[in-house]
This record gives structure tokens, sequence and C-alpha cells, in this order.
């Protein structure tokens, strides 16, 4: 357990938090552990496509009163964290609102979309004859870049993040309400400005702050100079790989990197869509409303610093954009799994730390074909039992150390506990999605994305340092020696069951090379590379 000293310090670290200068630090969420915990906040019904949406949303944002640090992970000092983010309403419109639910249309939404397309042909230079059919494929090409519809509205659908043009803030329709305004009973020309209060910009339902925090772990990353804590992390050979990090450097590789990605991804598109919400210029929300920032712990530099290392490694690769904006969608929802147990873990009462690893958990994966009772799949099984008990018992001890008096943890899970096992469960990290025997594997998707993160383009690794890296990125435990860390730190000091039959690397080896990663150069040394 930990004594008074180790409250004191946790109760501290808890306290202080990134963007010190926002007004809803100190008063937003405060009965919610989670939120103490983790941040304002992660949400469990967030999904993959929105975590990296909401987090190029704000990036690519004015932010400040300002409004300037746009496309850049800077925020302005001294000023309230907020950015202006574009609402892309009349682009939803036009590509959505054909194929949305039926039972939201409501009547001024059809007249809107009457009078968009409308505009749109008024606005096409070509025969009467043709207008119709470049509708249509104007129609298809948007609706085909869909990120997330589900059962949702025309204008709680979210686009693929493939181009600065289609990135969206969230917006929700005020179904119930708009039925009871008086002003929409009867559709007027005034009907669309009458039922623009009914689109709120700040219920955070689907992009619930999550890419917001994801944010805000790099802009505090590189706010400041965490020289000492890179030093003291380096020391250890696991992290060797990191130790001519310039963090100025980085953030700029970052930035440029995200910056021609949404840029230059996807061609004319940006053109087609200004085209688009140029000829739509009525249906717009005026002004433009600006979005308050969350927080999130000082403590998260560690994490932070991998993620922007991997996010550099990706941009840097020689695959399409769209296929990096797929891996860093993957890496996201992953790092999203790795900040919850890196926060976890500096508030847990074990005592027992992972050698070879700065986060102090592990995750045990098998392959995804491992057979039910076998040494593997049952280390995968209680590895994930241990990660998930670890989750749900530190709210508990948040509350506790915070002095609070919660006495219901149903929100607090669904910001912390839930999320773990929804998220691994929609990236195939953790199978089967419902059932018994839930546990860690290595599908083919993740194998590729822990290549292209932790190697640099063209980069050759030994098998041995890819283990060491994956372990000491994300605490996944591939390797001998890694997989001897893992089951100590799961026994905590108990008596370690044995690990020699779970430890065979065969299935990987053989998942490397179906991939085009593994170069083996005899029967005892292969290598690692990231073509």
């Amino acid at each position: 357990m930990m004594d008074r000293d180790d409250n004191n310090s946790t109760i501290e670290a808890l306290g202080k938090r990134f963007p010190s200068c926002n007004a809803s630090n100190v008063s937003a969420d405060a009965t919610n552990p989670a939120i103490k915990l983790y941040g304002r906040r992660l949400y469990k019904d967030q999904t993959p496509i929105e975590y990296l949406a909401e987090l190029l949303l704000v990036f690519s944002s004015p932010k400040g009163q300002s409004k300037n640090a746009d496309f850049s992970f800077r925020l302005p000092y001294d000023e309230t964290a907020i950015y202006w983010p574009e609402d892309r309403i009349a682009l939803k419109l036009f590509s959505f609102f054909p194929s949305s639910k039926l039972e939201t249309r409501h009547p001024v939404h059809q007249q809107a979309y009457r009078g968009a397309l409308d505009s749109i042909k008024d606005s096409i230079e070509a025969p009467d004859e043709d207008k119709d059919e470049i509708v249509r494929l104007l129609q298809s090409l948007f609706g085909g870049f869909v990120g997330v519809a589900k059962n949702r509205t025309w204008v709680t659908h979210s686009f693929l993040p493939a181009s600065y043009s289609l990135l969206s803030r969230e917006l929700a329709w005020e179904h119930t309400a708009a039925l009871r305004n008086p002003d929409l009973k009867e559709l007027s020309s005034n009907s669309w400005d009458d039922a623009k209060r009914h689109f709120a910009a700040d219920k955070h339902l689907f992009m619930a702050r999550g890419g917001e925090l994801l944010f805000l772990q790099l802009a505090h990353l590189f706010s400041m100079d965490h020289s000492e804590i890179l030093s003291q992390l380096t020391e250890s050979d696991e992290y060797k790989h990191l130790r001519r990090t310039n963090i100025a450097a980085l953030q700029n590789d970052v930035e440029e990197g995200i910056n021609s990605i949404l840029k230059n991804s996807v061609g004319e598109l940006d053109d087609l869509a200004n085209f688009i919400e140029g000829s739509l210029e009525d249906f717009k929300l005026h002004p433009k409303k600006s979005a308050t920032l969350g927080w999130v712990p000082t403590t998260s530099v560690i994490e932070a610093l991998l993620f922007a290392i991997e996010l550099r490694n990706i941009c840097r690769s020689s695959v399409g954009d769209l296929e990096k904006i797929e891996l860093m969608q993957l890496l996201c929802s992953l790092h999203v799994l790795r900040s919850l147990c890196f926060q976890a873990r500096r508030v847990d009462s074990s005592d027992q730390n992972t050698e070879g690893f700065a986060g102090n958990y592990s995750w045990i994966a098998a392959s995804p074909t491992a057979k039910s009772g076998s040494a593997p799949r049952k280390l995968a099984e209680g590895s994930f039992i241990a990660v998930e008990e670890m989750l749900y018992r530190v709210l508990r001890v948040t509350d506790q150390l915070s002095g609070g008096k919660t006495q219901k943890f149903n929100e607090a899970d669904k910001h912390g506990f839930q999320i773990f096992r929804k998220l691994s469960k929609e990236i195939e990290f953790v199978v089967p999605r419902t059932g018994r025997g839930q546990r860690f594997v290595l599908p083919p998707n993740i194998l590729r994305l822990l290549v292209a993160a932790l190697l640099k383009p063209n980069e050759r690794v030994r098998l041995t340092e890819f283990f060491d890296r994956v372990f000491a990125h994300f605490g996944i435990a591939l390797g001998n020696q890694q997989l001897a860390k893992a089951i100590k730190w799961h026994s905590q000091g108990a008596e370690t069951p044995d690990y020699a039959v779970a430890s065979d690397t065969a299935w990987i080896e053989e998942a490397l090379k179906q991939g085009g990663f593994l170069v083996e150069l005899s029967d005892a040394v292969s290598i690692v590379y990231n073509p």
C-alpha cells in the first residue's frame, strides 16, 4: 500500500494540469474521479475515427482569442484555451442528408436540402441537362468519405479525416425542441435561420474530447523544456533509440508531416469542397463559435513523447497519405489505451514496477490462432484480466485520495474503465468481442502499425531489438525477456508460472514475414525492416 508521502505526491500529481489558463480546469467535473485522473476527457462511446478526426481538427483550427496557431500544436499563452473549428454544415447537408436517418429529418431540413441542390446547380457552368448528373457524382464522391454514420442524423455524421476540408466540429440536432418551435410549424423563407438555434455545438456526444486530450498531450510536450525527463528516460538501454531526440525538431517534423497529409492526401478534393461551401453560403452557421479545450495531467509527458515519435515515423513513411491516415487512426486508439494504463499506474498501490518499460504495466499478447487452454492464451487472458482490474481499482483509489465521496461510479467507469474494453475490441487488440476467454492478441494490422511507428523508414533492427521497442513503447510483451518481465509484474512478487512454453515467437516471425517486414540472415539472426 502507499505510505503518506506517496499519497501526497499522488494528490499533487493529480492537481497539476495543462493548460493552466483554462478557467474550467478548476471547477469542471469535480465529482468524477476518472476526469480527475485522466483529464477532460476520454469517453467510451468515441470511435477510433473520431479520436483522429478531433485531434486533427484542433491541430488545424485557429486557437486562442487571437485566432492564430492553426496547423500547429502551439497554444497562445495568457489566453483562454479555445479553438475555432469549422462546422461544415453545408457540406454535410449536401453529402449526407439523402442517406440519413428518416426519423430525424425535420421538414426544415428537407426544404433546406432542396434549396441547397438548386444553389449548387446554379453555380455549375454546364448545360442544364448535365447538372443533375454532376450533382449526383459530387454527392457520391463526398458521401464516399463518410467516416461514421451509424444510426445518426445527417449533421452528426463524421467525414473520414482525409483532408482539411473534411474536418468538422460535432453538431447535434435538437429534434424534439425543433418540433415544438412555433416558428417552424409552417415553413417559410426564414425557416432555416429559425432552425439554426437547434444545432448545438457543445454536446460532445460523439467527438467527446478524446481527440482534444491527445492534442493537449502533444501541446504540453512541445510547450516546455522536458530535457531532464528525456535524459532520465534514455538512461535505460530500452530507450537508447530516443537519445538523440530533439523536442523542437520533433515538433517541427510532426507538424510538417500532418500538414502535408491534410493538404495533399486527396488532390483536388479541397477545391471541390470549397466550391460546394461557397455555393451554399446561406446555409452556413454564423458567426463561427469557439470551442473550449479541456485539460490533461502534466504527468503525461513520457507517453506524449512516445506518441510524437511514432507519429513522426508514420508521417515520414513512403506509403500513400490515405494509408498514413489509417495508421494514425489505429495509433490514436492504441495510444488512448496506453495513456489509460500509464496514468493508472501512477496511482496504483502496487509496489511492483516493470523493468524496461516506463509505463510500469504490461500487456501479454498471444497469436490470434492460439488454441484454447494453451500456455500463451492463458497468459494473454490473465493479462487482460489484470489490466482491467487495475483500471477499475484506480478510479476508486483516486476518489479516496482526492477526498471524494462518490457513491456511484457509473459515469466514472464510462470515462475510464469501460473505454479500455470497448476500444481495444474495436481495433481487434482484444478478442472475442463477447463471451469468455477475452485476451490480448496481435492481428496483422496492429503488427504492421508497430513496424511503421517504431522504425524509421528503411531502418533495420534485430528482431530482439524490435521486441525491446514494442515493450518500451507500449508494454506489449512478445520476446522471451519481455515476457519474463511482464509475468513478474502480473504476479506481483508471487511465484511466477513457467513461461518457457509460452515464449515461442515463431508466430510473430511468421506474421512479420508475411507482411514483408522480416529478413532472415541466418537461423539465429533475423532483421525487422520498415520498407
